[in-house]
């Protein structure tokens, strides 16, 4: 009898230092320079030699799986990345090899992105042409899901406890930038961390986010959040790319710039447009902006995210049982 897969999808990252090239090979579309790649390596080097992504979606997966299985649902679980190994493509094959027809596509980025689900969906329709034999289905964002807010909520909160007193933190919610020439109007990437941002933010008593916040909190800063009290937000993008053109702001450094010339004496960094720990989170925050807050004198608190959570891996169990 057919069987219906799970295919988790991600970016993929290099595995040790040896894989750096090769992977920014393939993220690229050519050879990097090896200047690009030597100071690629150095941040690597600084969060442990090799990306953490490869691990932490193989622990999503033997969750899913036993879950999935402790559902009554017989559907293997495989990791499908798009840069690095192993490939969607082999995933893909593997699943058909295993006897399924139908494979339910679980993205581990959780909010809808040229950059990341495009990318995605142009290897998953490659690999379809190639293996024939294998319908691919889209399974909602984990955004979606009321235990992704909750996560984040309670990760905050605790994050805000780092920090005695707090009167004087600012919460600061963080995404990939990405150029503006890739967005639409009312672009899903945008709105759906709008609404997350807001709902985290009603979790933790704040209050209702609008546009162009900032002042007076962050002189000189428009964005997304609230100024109300008992403690100011805003939704701000890190980790901007080199490609030329306008990109997704206000920035994160020059949020913290602002607040170090503000009022404010700490920041809370909230992750929300990540599902999962790699460059953007380990180097991104708690390298380059975490030493640029404590330098100006800020204190700093960087909340956790998800990656193989028990609620949000059974939220995403939930998601996949109902296409099955």
């Amino acid at each position: 009898m057919p069987r219906t897969g799970v295919i988790l999808l991600g970016f993929g990252g290099p595995d040790s230092l040896d894989a750096v090239g090769p992977f920014m090979c393939n993220l690229m579309g050519r050879e990097p320079s090896d200047e690009l790649v030597e100071r690629v390596c150095r941040r690597y080097l600084t969060i442990g030699g090799s990306s953490p992504l490869g691990d932490i979606a193989a622990d999503i997966a033997e969750s899913m799986q036993r879950e999935l299985k402790r559902l009554g649902h017989d559907a293997p679980v495989r990791v499908g990345m798009r840069y690095w190994n192993p490939f969607i493509a082999e995933a893909l094959t593997e699943l058909k090899e295993l006897g399924c027809e139908r494979v339910i596509a679980v993205s581990l980025s959780p909010f809808e992105s040229k950059v990341a689900s495009g990318a995605y969906r142009d290897a998953i329709a490659q690999a379809v042409e190639a293996i024939g034999g294998i319908e691919v289905v889209e399974a909602p964002l984990a955004s979606t899901l009321p235990e992704y807010v909750d996560y984040f909520a309670g990760s905050a909160a605790a994050s805000l406890t780092d920090i005695e007193p707090n009167d004087g933190a600012v919460v600061v919610f963080t995404a990939h930038s990405l150029p503006e020439s890739d967005l639409v109007e009312g672009d899903p990437y945008v709105t759906g961390l709008e609404r997350v941002a807001h709902a985290v933010a009603e979790k933790l008593g704040m209050g209702a986010g609008i546009h162009g916040s900032g002042d007076p909190v962050l002189p000189g800063i428009e964005a997304f959040g609230s100024v109300q009290a008992p403690r100011a937000w805003f939704l701000v993008y890190q980790s901007k790319g080199e490609r030329p053109g306008n990109w997704l702001g206000p920035w994160l450094d020059e949020v913290v710039t602002a607040a170090a010339d503000s009022k404010a004496t700490a920041l809370v960094v909230v992750p929300i447009g990540f599902m999962t720990d790699h460059m953007e989170t380990l180097y991104d925050l708690d390298v380059i902006a975490a030493e640029q807050a404590l330098d100006l004198g800020l204190e700093w608190a960087r909340a956790r995210v998800p990656n193989a959570d028990d609620s949000v891996v059974e939220g995403l169990c939930r998601l996949v049982t109902k296409m099955l």
